[in-house]
């Protein structure tokens, strides 16, 4: 039976501040002098050190060096430094850094020219500017085991250090979903919540995926479709087509005309049209029609069928090019291998192109689609393209027999 007794306290906590400039001090030679990233764990004797049981840096995207580095220029917290403190000798103690080892190992990046921010690297900044980066102070939380703690026999102070560090660890990074949502007043994302609630009152639009928005599961509401309708939304207004809340920030407040609004409402209905007569073919099976999902994700399909929607073709009409999607998304949920498995619509593409969502990747793959459509045949001989065209099937019933999340 576990004990009802609170803990003995194992660590003294202090709080102290510290600058970038103070953490990267470095001596005449250049050398840094109290603490470096790239420091051996076993050998190193600097005052700030990362310790063994720290996980190994992993490295981050350009995209999340840049917004950190962002950040210490707005003044926005980044989280503190933790710390424990241990003796070395009977005159010197060094600091192992239990949480912040990415942040402090992208600030050298940044420091060392190894990495850009806005297109420059540090040392082609202005004093002033460096200055504003290397005067960012964050707090250091310091632990110290206090001597006077009871500990048992079979549990070391290492092992209290081991178990903080992985506790400090266990939190979960705020989602994007999420991160919308906290910015729901702002024009972008009240748009998206107004077509999302429109979408989940209409039965006929529940193809977007809308259903559950905000139902209760767990105590938790169901956000799950606004990351999705707001990147929808950007690729439509602003050519964002990235499913990145980070890539849709600089957007998100911007003000939303009536034009742009009717725009957005008409791509919905353009795509419902789509998604409508895709389903008015496909035959019953014991009653329930197939699902064809997901249709709200920008790294799917969507991405390319709102840049068709957007560009202009010669002698092609919105009709016309809804007749295409229809015909390319019944071969592909008739397909193993088109857009889906080895997907061979795509031979030769490398992987970016075949699914990463900057442009010149989405306008390849649509390329490439408007090429099979118009001349099955001699694209399919050029690229070893394997396909199945779709058999004509029965009347489409109530659309809420098979459409879920």
């Amino acid at each position: 039976m576990a004990s009802t007794s609170i803990p003995p306290q194992i660590f003294d906590r202090e709080f102290t501040q510290i600058t970038i400039r103070q953490l990267f001090a470095k001596d005449n030679e250049g050398n840094y002098e109290i603490f470096n990233a790239l420091d051996s764990r076993g050998n190193c004797n600097k005052k700030y050190r990362i310790p063994g049981h720290q996980r190994y840096y992993k490295n981050w995207n350009q995209e999340g060096k840049e917004d950190l580095i962002d950040s210490v220029y707005k003044g926005y917290i980044i989280g503190g430094i933790s710390v424990s403190r241990h003796i070395e000798d009977l005159t010197r103690f060094y600091f192992n850094i239990e949480d912040a080892q990415s942040r402090l190992t992208i600030f050298q990046e940044y420091l060392d020219d190894k990495v850009e921010y806005r297109g420059k690297t540090f040392s082609e900044r202005t004093e002033q500017e460096k200055n504003r980066f290397l005067n960012y102070a964050f707090h250091i939380e310091e632990v110290t085991p206090l001597t006077s703690a009871r500990r048992d026999n079979e549990t070391t102070i290492d092992d209290h250090y081991y178990e903080q560090f992985d506790r400090i660890n266990r939190g979960i990074a705020l989602e994007d979903n999420d991160k919308y949502w906290c910015k729901k007043s702002k024009p972008m994302v009240k748009l998206a919540i107004e077509l999302i609630q429109k979408m989940k009152d209409d039965e006929g639009s529940r193809f977007m995926g809308c259903k559950n928005w905000l139902k209760m599961t767990k105590h938790k509401e169901n956000r799950s479709v606004l990351e999705k309708i707001c990147t929808l939304i950007g690729a439509l207004l602003y050519d964002v087509y990235k499913k990145s809340y980070s890539r849709h920030y600089t957007n998100i407040g911007k003000g939303i005309s009536n034009e742009q609004k009717l725009k957005v409402y008409d791509f919905i209905n353009f795509y419902k049209s789509i998604h409508d007569a895709i389903y008015q073919n496909i035959p019953l099976a014991n009653g329930i029609k197939e699902k064809i999902l997901p249709f709200n994700n920008p790294g799917k399909f969507l991405g390319m069928i709102v840049r068709d929607y957007k560009e202009s073709r010669e002698n092609i009409s919105n009709n016309d090019k809804i007749n295409m999607w229809v015909n390319i998304l019944n071969i592909h949920r008739k397909s193993d291998n088109f857009m889906k498995g080895t997907q061979t619509l795509y031979t030769g593409f490398t992987g970016a192109d075949k699914g990463n969502q900057e442009i010149s990747n989405i306008d390849k793959r649509l390329e490439r689609i408007i090429s099979f459509y118009d001349d099955k045949s001699t694209i399919t001989q050029a690229h070893q393209i394997e396909y199945n065209e779709p058999e004509p099937g029965a009347e489409s019933e109530s659309e809420s027999e098979y459409l879920s999340e």
